[in-house]
């Protein structure tokens, strides 16, 4: 526990000191560890490098003041501890499949985590398992261009479509990050994968999937530990939230998406997948 206090001091550190050149050498000798140690504990509670970190929380920042403000991109830039606009553009694009100017064309809104979310997320890292706590999100319409098939058959239907992505591609797609959206129909489900597009103009080999803008409660699943409990772990939080949220649905069905970023690495131990639970007030 003591370990954990010290990386909530050096993660408020960190976001204190964003708009200036940082690395972990430094935060190690602002609390007094030895760099090697240092690297080694925060990378084994927070999951990644603090070099990692650094420049997710920076881009987080960006899309803040992209989404909140006018302000000129080189000035959010600097203001993020970008050394120049190109290093920050191309950062930013391989992190979100999308250019700063056209995330704030496009009115995205930004995700914005807490210290003491992450906390709650690397404590439960440790643990394994799903967390319970989700964070809620907002998510515009999304426009998933991929392979519809049987939700028991998830495998031959993501190999599909990765087969004709590799063969004809999708050149509007915002990132490689994949989607998958299970939609439950009595006791069948069928399912959608594949990737976040600007638009319908797709080869016609595709499928689009259309989903409305909507909140999500989005829970952090540890693959390793199996997916035996993440439905009755969503569906406790449903019947008990105090916020007064229920699941919304698709065409009146059921739905969750499952959400394939950089951090899902197959079957290893620190593989996350996210799942949203799309929600409304009461």
């Amino acid at each position: 526990m003591r370990n954990f206090s010290r990386i909530r001091q050096a993660l408020e550190y960190i976001d204190e000191h964003l708009d200036q050149p940082i690395d972990f050498e430094q935060v190690a000798d602002v609390f007094h560890f030895s760099p090697y140690y240092f690297h080694r504990m925060f990378s084994a509670i927070v999951g990644k490098t603090i070099t990692a970190h650094i420049r997710d929380r920076r881009l987080e920042k960006a899309c803040r003041l992209l989404a909140d403000t006018n302000q000129n991109i080189l000035i959010i830039c600097l203001e993020c501890g970008f050394v120049s606009s190109p290093s920050f553009c191309r950062t930013f694009k391989n992190k979100y499949g999308i250019s700063p100017g056209n995330y704030r064309k496009f009115g995205y809104i930004p995700v914005n985590t807490t210290i003491e979310q992450m906390i709650i997320r690397f404590t439960n890292r440790l643990k394994g398992g799903i967390l319970v706590h989700p964070n809620l999100i907002k998510k515009n319409r999304l426009l998933i261009a991929g392979v519809t098939g049987d939700g028991n058959k998830t495998g031959e239907v993501w190999q599909k479509f990765m087969a004709l992505n590799t063969k004809i591609g999708l050149k509007n797609k915002l990132s490689d990050n994949g989607y998958e959206i299970r939609i439950y129909t009595n006791n069948e489900c069928s399912c959608h994968v594949g990737f976040s597009v600007t638009n319908n103009d797709v080869d016609g080999s595709f499928t689009i999937l259309e989903l409305p803008a909507s909140e999500y409660a989005s829970f952090d699943v540890y693959v390793s530990q199996g997916y035996d409990s993440e439905n009755t772990a969503m569906d406790e939080w449903l019947e008990t939230n105090n916020r007064g949220y229920i699941q919304r649905l698709y065409d009146g069905k059921p739905y969750a998406v499952e959400y394939y970023d950089e951090r899902f690495h197959g079957d290893e131990a620190d593989s996350i997948v996210e799942i949203w639970v799309p929600v409304k007030k009461q």
